[in-house]
């Protein structure tokens, strides 16, 4: 056997200093497949090297405690892949009785499989972990047709799926599997926040199948790409946020949604509200830093963007810290003018956007802290996401005939026609 381990020595070498030519796409491809059974197959004879290892008891000989701590100073692998692999050898390699005599693997179809080279290393961990959270009460006539079951799925299909049949199969076998692991889970649900020093917040944590299930459902549905725009003489505006930037801005919206419905609890004595403090130099340059009361630094530019919409209480203050101005910054759109915009504006009017009333806020067209009145010819509504267009990269808004128009920036479209929302 050494010198078969020597032959194959060389022959991998020679793979490695072998050329690729006179291998077409279709031939690469067959390689690579070729390259996974062998590599497949070879953990399979791990599997028996290390149970030779365990059965012979090399580790107490060598006055070491364990075959995995053994494994972990010979191969230099981690504990927890020395873990690994010797509890995959001791229910896929051979057994000894005590009088010597050798026994098929504990599972010996996945054992079958995985020396064929037919399932992969995450195949066999995850059929593993299925087959032993099923009880043994069960009968081991329906064990051994879990495993075939498990094994012949694992054939054909990848690993998260044939995991996924596995939470199945056990949810069949053993109902009560579900209620103790949904129990466990939930015991492991947590959240932080930490605020940055520059005004970002970390996030961090791990949701119960519940919430998790809530917040996929939310994000989701408020983190759609928007529709991309074509303007004349050919220029576009595209989403060129990724899917992470989408789920980050879904979750802005949701939270910007329930802080301005008023359904949060009381806290002392007010309603729940973003507070932020600014000195008036501040407030007059709109740059810098504000403070929240929880210490989180936010732009003022920012601050005043949320004041705009009404979703802060704001302070301004002297230098020597006395109170100059304070306010829930007025300017929300009263319930007749809401019911006005939408029936005129019938969700976002920024050019190609399809979001209904329901997903827009009321924007100032004149913004509200240069003297812009709150009234319906100086309002429409916009989707978080054109919102921040409109703020940061030189849209500008005018009404025609009581209708909202919005010129393009010279970056975007050279000849700045205007725009307006086709909506049907």
């Amino acid at each position: 056997m050494a010198d078969s381990v020597v032959a194959l020595s060389v022959v991998v070498g020679e793979l490695l200093e072998g050329s690729w030519a006179g291998l077409d796409d279709a031939g690469v491809v067959e390689l690579a497949r070729r390259v996974e059974t062998a590599r497949r197959r070879l953990e399979a004879f791990d599997a028996r090297l290390v149970a030779e290892l365990d059965e012979r008891n090399v580790a107490g000989q060598r006055v070491v405690s364990s075959t995995a701590r053994l494994l972990g100073g010979v191969l230099n692998v981690s504990a927890r892949e020395a873990h690994r692999r010797v509890a995959q050898a001791r229910v896929l390699g051979p057994r000894l009785t005590v009088s010597g005599q050798r026994l098929a693997p504990v599972r010996p179809v996945l054992a079958a499989a995985r020396a064929e080279g037919a399932v992969s290393g995450e195949h066999v961990q995850v059929i593993l972990r299925a087959l032993d959270k099923i009880p043994a009460t069960v009968a081991v006539w329906q064990m051994e047709q879990a495993e075939a079951f498990l094994v012949e799925r694992a054939r054909v299909h990848a690993p998260g799926e044939v995991a996924g049949l596995g939470r199945v199969l056990v949810e069949t076998l053993h109902p009560e599997a579900v209620l103790v692991e949904e129990a466990q889970a939930a015991r492991r649900r947590w959240l932080s926040l930490r605020p940055a020093g520059d005004g970002m917040v970390g996030i961090r944590g791990e949701l119960d199948a519940r919430t998790g299930a809530l917040a996929m459902t939310v994000l989701q549905a408020l983190a759609a790409p928007k529709p991309t725009t074509q303007l004349p003489g050919g220029a576009t505006v595209r989403d060129e946020r990724s899917a992470g930037q989408r789920l980050h801005d879904g979750l802005r919206v949701g939270l910007k949604k329930l802080l301005s419905a008023g359904a949060l609890p009381m806290s002392g004595g007010l309603p729940a509200t973003v507070l932020i403090s600014m000195s008036a130099e501040q407030y007059e340059r709109g740059t810098g830093y504000a403070l929240t009361s929880f210490g989180q630094r936010v732009g003022v530019a920012e601050a005043l963007r949320l004041a705009g919409e009404g979703l802060i209480g704001w302070v301004v203050q002297h230098g020597s810290g006395a109170v100059l101005a304070y306010g829930q910054s007025r300017r929300i759109a009263s319930a007749q003018q809401t019911r006005a915009l939408i029936a005129r504006d019938r969700g976002c009017v920024f050019p190609g956007c399809t979001d209904p009333p329901e997903w827009t806020e009321r924007h100032h067209i004149v913004a509200w802290r240069e003297g812009g009145a709150t009234d319906v010819d100086n309002l429409c509504l916009l989707c978080d996401f054109h919102h921040d267009r409109i703020d940061t990269e030189g849209w500008a808004i005018t009404m025609h005939d009581g209708v909202p128009w919005f010129t393009p920036p010279d970056w975007i479209d050279p000849s700045q026609t205007p725009q307006r929302n086709e909506r049907p």
